[in-house]
């Protein structure tokens, strides 16, 4: 990895309103939020943030109560991706340089028996009921299904070259793979773990998100300096979208009107509208923006700022963008606590991650983790 003099590009990974499901190195996630119908005296249970630490090979847990970080987890070589079961009761790590997934169970932060899966494992999705997740190996060209009850991996499924992002629709229905090296995203049928035809987009496809409705996927194709539609029902690309320099990671709001789109080589974000695939004025946000994350009611996208290290809030009412909060050295991921209060922002070269509370944005006491802070999830 870089220093601040270069932006750290990590993996691209999908943020969408089911993004707390897929987590990847280099973008966003957050938990879903509270129950619009909950009542005022129902108690909030206590969460725990975990951090991927790339360069120190651990998991850091992070009691959001309080702020305060628990004794280092050791996971296996260089852990890459992270997810959260929906149940809160496993948190499963990628570790790329070992060819393992790692189950911990979060009762007790102890680490079960690492599941062998393909070469360079560098992104993972978890299906919405949990019980499948699907690790996609970079340097094998395939995806590893793993069944959560038993923590088995299943047959390797033969997709594109260099599997680079992973996400499945809310439905459940699909995981799609986007493959770097082939221009392709593979569809896989989660109910067979039967790969479809691949789907040919853009130049240098990277991180994808699904709406909602689970009706279209929209890739970002890198190189192409665009993003692709995909109709779900039929697997076919729409007319690619005009985007800014570099696009790097994409968030959906929860009511599928919108997509927005971090330009890492033209520090904007390009919102498009979702019912019209149109996009619209680039918003300036600040220098090396590869971190981007939705509030869980939708209403504010957080945006990290590797080299400006600071974060932007953009209003999603209107796209305006907020006053920036500071942060710490390379920004590389943000992800909400489950009612949206506090945002946590993981900085890669301070090896610490960032509080804000974001009813004032006002940022807290950085969090000491370990080296190479790349990734969050925060149980429900």
């Amino acid at each position: 990895m870089t220093r601040m003099s270069k932006v750290v590009k990590p993996r691209r990974a999908v943020a969408s309103a089911t993004a707390v499901l897929a987590v990847a190195c280099g973008g966003v996630a957050f938990a879903p939020g509270a129950a619009s119908g909950a009542a005022a005296s129902t108690p909030v249970p206590a969460q725990t943030a975990y951090v991927i630490n790339g360069i120190s090979d651990t998991v850091t847990p992070i009691a959001t109560s309080t702020n305060t970080p628990g004794k280092p987890i050791k996971v296996g070589g260089s852990p890459s991706a992270i997810v959260v079961t929906p149940s809160g009761k496993t948190v499963y790590v990628a570790n790329e340089s070992t060819d393992t997934v790692l189950p911990i169970a979060t009762a007790t932060n102890h680490p079960g028996k690492p599941i062998k899966v393909g070469v360079a494992p560098g992104a993972m999705v978890i299906t919405p009921n949990g019980k499948t997740i699907y690790v996609a190996n970079e340097s094998s060209n395939t995806v590893t299904p793993i069944t959560t009850a038993t923590n088995s991996p299943g047959k390797p499924i033969t997709v594109g070259n260099s599997p680079e992002s992973i996400t499945v629709t809310p439905n459940g229905k699909t995981v799609y793979v986007s493959n770097l090296g082939a221009n392709t995203v593979t569809p896989i049928d989660t109910a067979t773990n039967t790969p479809r035809a691949p789907i040919k987009v853009g130049n240098t496809p990277a991180a994808m998100a699904v709406t909602p409705d689970s009706k279209t996927l929209y890739v970002l194709n890198a190189d192409s300096q665009s993003v692709t539609p995909i109709a779900t029902a039929t697997n076919t690309p729409g007319t690619p979208i005009p985007v800014g320099n570099d696009p790097y990671v994409i968030s959906i709001t929860p009511n599928g009107e919108t997509a927005y789109v971090t330009n890492l080589g033209s520090n904007t974000v390009t919102p498009i509208t979702i019912a019209t695939n149109t996009a619209g004025p680039p918003i300036r946000v600040g220098k090396g923006p590869q971190a981007a994350a939705l509030t869980p009611n939708g209403q504010t996208l957080y945006v990290g700022n590797a080299i400006s290290r600071t974060v932007t809030p953009i209003a999603t009412a209107t796209n305006n963008p907020g006053k920036t909060i500071k942060v710490g050295i390379n920004a590389m991921w943000i992800a909400f606590t489950p009612t949206g209060a506090t945002a946590y922002v993981a900085n890669y070269d301070s090896n610490s991650v960032t509080p804000i509370a974001t009813a004032t944005n006002t940022p807290g006491t950085p969090i000491k983790v370990g080296k190479g802070p790349a990734a969050i999830v925060i149980t429900p």
